[in-house]
């Protein structure tokens, strides 16, 4: 029992031991405190020219937390939802993407605006590539061929290296 206990600290300790100083163990991020305002601004649906309640997406990062306090401004959402709320996704290559998201009742020919605040926490870098509002959608050609197509609100870098409140106009 003593040998196999030897051998399995000494398997810890090569494991441990072969990592070198470049290695990172990097932990992913977390979304959470996801809530909403109650639905403002109640209009017909316009085009989104004569919408005067414009979009944005506010972030603050605190190094101290490592967080990130997020704020998507005046989302537009049918007036009959339920529930609405944002996700996050975290690519391979470190890309965040927040997609908003929204339930409803049925159609009908009203909106409104609300805010969603979230938090992102693990934010243990300063600079990201952020996507908001990722759609992909398979286009199907007239002679039969597909093809994938991806729409986003935003998609770009963001920096908190000189600033710690970031506000994308979307």
């Amino acid at each position: 029992m003593k040998r196999k206990s030897i051998l399995w600290i000494s398997a810890l300790l090569l494991m441990f031991g072969s990592c070198s100083t470049n290695d990172s163990i990097t932990e992913s991020v977390l979304l959470s405190n996801v809530s909403h305002t109650e639905c403002e601004n109640h209009s017909l649906r316009t085009r989104a020219n004569d919408n005067p309640y414009a979009s944005r997406l506010k972030l603050t990062y605190n190094e101290a937390d490592q967080t990130i306090s997020g704020e998507y401004i005046n989302y537009m959402l049918s007036c009959d939802y339920t529930d609405a709320g944002i996700k996050i996704e975290q690519d391979a290559d470190g890309t965040l993407v927040l997609n908003p998201w929204n339930e409803a009742e049925k159609m009908v020919n009203c909106v409104c605006h609300i805010n969603i605040y979230f938090t992102i926490r693990n934010a243990t870098k300063q600079n990201y590539h952020l996507v908001l509002n990722r759609r992909i959608a398979t286009v199907v050609e007239q002679d039969g061929s597909k093809h994938q197509e991806t729409w986003t609100d935003y998609d770009g870098y963001i920096s908190f290296k000189d600033q710690n409140v970031i506000t994308i106009e979307l």
